[in-house]
């Protein structure tokens, strides 16, 4: 696999330091309000999966609250808190390991390949370095079985925009115009169910700097079927 500066920034250094900045003080038994959002919104599509993997889950309360619907869940996550924190909060209710989107103990798991019935990525793709965008992304295709879904939070502003994350030198945050989902949906497998755009009205940070539709975000619901080709 390509050796990316900005993954192992992550997985060192940046992933700890957001933890401790965000979520050192969270309950991990009461859902994040972005995540029930997620939940509420996965209930409206009728998606009840059997399992479930989540890339970039934090401490996996996500993962924690599908549990209760008898999913089997599996989190990734490249902050060590975070991990040490959804292991002692949910025991095995949800098995979460430490590692990137590009490199993880999940992906080659041959039990899971193929198997997962939802993949969750929430905010997670924009920070993904561009060596192992398309290793990432493979690994989300690996592991979601046909007819399975994607459920993909992202940016959508006007433009592609790089922007340099104040918190850590040399890492970056990726916006690209039309949001990631584009990748999949241009292979023809991938078909949106669902979608809401949305204004963050809490971004300081796109306000100060007179950037308004960097506040705005995109869920994105897609079903993967190879059986929608067409002769």
């Amino acid at each position: 696999m390509r050796e990316s500066a900005q993954d192992r920034t992550y997985l060192e250094l940046e992933a700890d330091a957001f933890f401790e900045r965000n979520h050192a003080a969270a309950d991990p038994h009461v859902l994040r309000p972005k995540k029930r959002s997620i939940a509420d919104a996965l209930e409206e599509c009728g998606i009840r999966p059997r399992r479930v993997l989540e890339y970039g889950c934090q401490y996996g309360d996500l993962l924690a609250h599908l549990a209760e619907g008898d999913a089997e869940c599996h989190g990734v996550e490249p902050s060590a808190r975070a991990v040490a924190l959804g292991r002692e909060a949910y025991g095995d209710t949800v098995n979460l390991v430490r590692g990137t989107m590009a490199e993880n103990p999940v992906n080659t798991d041959g039990d899971l390949r193929g198997r997962v019935d939802l993949v969750v990525v929430d905010d997670v793709l924009c920070w993904v370095s561009r060596e192992t965008l398309f290793q990432s992304i493979a690994n989300l295709d690996d592991a979601l079985s046909d007819g399975g879904h994607v459920y993909l939070r992202e940016f959508l502003p006007d433009r592609n925009r790089r922007n340099e994350n104040h918190h850590a030198e040399g890492v970056h945050c990726y916006k690209p115009a039309g949001g990631h989902r584009g990748i999949l949906l241009a292979s023809g497998t991938y078909a949106v169910v669902w979608e809401k755009v949305w204004i963050d009205r809490e971004d300081a940070w796109a306000r100060e700097s007179g950037r308004p539709l960097e506040a705005r975000w995109v869920d994105t619901v897609m079903r993967k079927s190879r059986a929608d080709w067409f002769e």
